[in-house]
This record gives C-alpha cells, sequence and structure tokens, in this order.
C-alpha cells in the first residue's frame, strides 16, 4: 500500500494529465457541438411551417421565406397577430457597412395599410423593424388572419435610387393551402 506522500505526486501527475487532455479536448467538443446545433437548428427550422403558434403572451407569426440580395442584405417579412391585433415585422442583416432605407407596409382585407420608413443598420447584426399595432379588423383566428393580411419590405440601395430586395410575407414557396 502506497504511504500518503506517495500517493500525492501521483495524484498531482494524474490530476495534471487530465487537466491538459480537458482543456485540448475542449475546442473540439465546442466546435463539434457549435456546428451540430447550427446544423440541428437549421434542420428544425426547414422542417417547421412558417408560422409560430401563439400563447397567451406569445403572438403568432406568419412568415415568408428570407430573400437575400448580393449587396449583402438578407430579410424575411412576417405578420404577427396576438388577441385581436396585428402587425408586420421585417427581420433583417445588413452586412453592407451602409444604412438603407427600407418600407414596410401591412396590407389589410378592408385594402388599408399601415406603412413605416425603416433605416436598415449597417453593422451585421440581426435586427427587426416593424408597424404599428393595429386592430384586426373583422378577421378573428390565426388562419384567418393569415389569409387575410399581408406584409410586404422593400429596400433600396444607400441612395435609395433603386430597390435592391422585396420579401413577403405570403411568398409562393411557403404558401400552405
Amino acid at each position: 500500500m502506497l504511504q500518503p506522500q506517495q500517493r500525492a505526486p501521483r495524484l498531482g501527475v494524474i490530476a495534471l494529465a487530465s487537466t491538459v487532455g480537458l482543456i485540448a479536448a475542449l475546442p473540439l467538443a465546442a466546435a463539434v457541438a457549435g456546428e451540430d446545433a447550427r446544423l440541428a437548428a437549421k434542420a428544425f427550422e426547414a422542417a417547421q411551417p412558417r408560422q409560430v403558434r401563439s400563447g397567451p403572451e406569445r403572438p403568432a407569426s406568419f412568415c415568408g421565406r428570407e430573400s437575400t440580395a448580393p449587396e449583402g442584405v438578407s430579410l424575411r417579412t412576417c405578420v404577427r397577430t396576438q388577441g385581436d391585433e396585428v402587425w408586420a415585422r421585417a427581420a433583417y442583416r445588413n452586412a453592407t457597412r451602409s444604412p438603407l432605407p427600407a418600407v414596410l407596409t401591412l396590407r389589410g382585407p378592408d385594402g388599408r395599410t399601415v406603412r413605416v420608413h425603416c433605416t436598415l443598420q449597417g453593422d451585421g447584426r440581426h435586427r427587426t423593424c416593424e408597424t404599428k399595432r393595429t386592430g384586426a379588423r373583422e378577421v378573428r383566428g390565426e388562419a384567418a388572419v393569415r389569409e387575410a393580411y399581408t406584409a410586404v419590405a422593400e429596400v433600396s440601395s444607400p441612395e435609395g435610387e433603386r430597390r435592391w430586395l422585396r420579401a413577403g410575407s405570403n411568398s409562393p414557396a411557403v404558401r400552405r393551402s
């Protein structure tokens, strides 16, 4: 049997070897876990219909496909509803390093529109722009709102002279029967 004085150096060597092994394995494990998480999130999103169910505090979203411009702007537009309120939201990422003008419009079943002018910050971060909330006129229920309301966002060049990107909540690729 080993004496306590003999065990201490061995335990120190074992602890040091374990620490070195853990330090060497952590970046690899983090990379694998991060990539797996990104792949799992993409697979989950692709398998889901473009509708998020609402709860008492959570709005429902009806979204179109994400659109991307070669200049470095990506945009996804949604109609959101909670209770008897409805509004439009554009989620964007602008990697151009220049602020860009955009217009977000919510169109209702009675021909009325709600419009907001947004400036898309050019910092490459994911951000949102929203219209004001309005009453869902004569339309009740998530399915009826999805059919009756549309959201459209248009992003222009920095000077505002030409349109770079347009995205809608009812894009044909994600419309369901």
